[in-house]
């Protein structure tokens, strides 16, 4: 193992919660699973969940299979806009 993904995954806290507790998460970015509407990891950083929300370009999983990557915003700000 590289060590940068030793990095990412020290930072990196796996769950498995429902995507309607997401508010608990303020500030900090997680990994939510599409298909099963659950949130799967939470990293203060993007590089944090970064080993699960992205993939080599030859890796032919289809999109809807890869979770997606997103910032919790605080209670009184907008979403964020990548």
């Amino acid at each position: 193992m590289r060590f940068s993904t030793l990095c990412y995954n020290k930072s990196m806290k796996k769950v498995n919660i429902s995507t309607k507790k997401i508010d608990q998460f303020a500030g900090k970015w997680v990994a939510i699973d599409e298909v099963k509407d659950r949130i799967i990891a939470v990293a203060d950083t993007m590089a944090g969940i970064s080993p699960l929300v992205t993939r080599k370009i030859t890796d032919k999983t289809p999109d809807n299979q890869i979770p997606m990557a997103f910032k919790v915003p605080y209670k009184d700000e907008g979403p964020y806009i990548l």
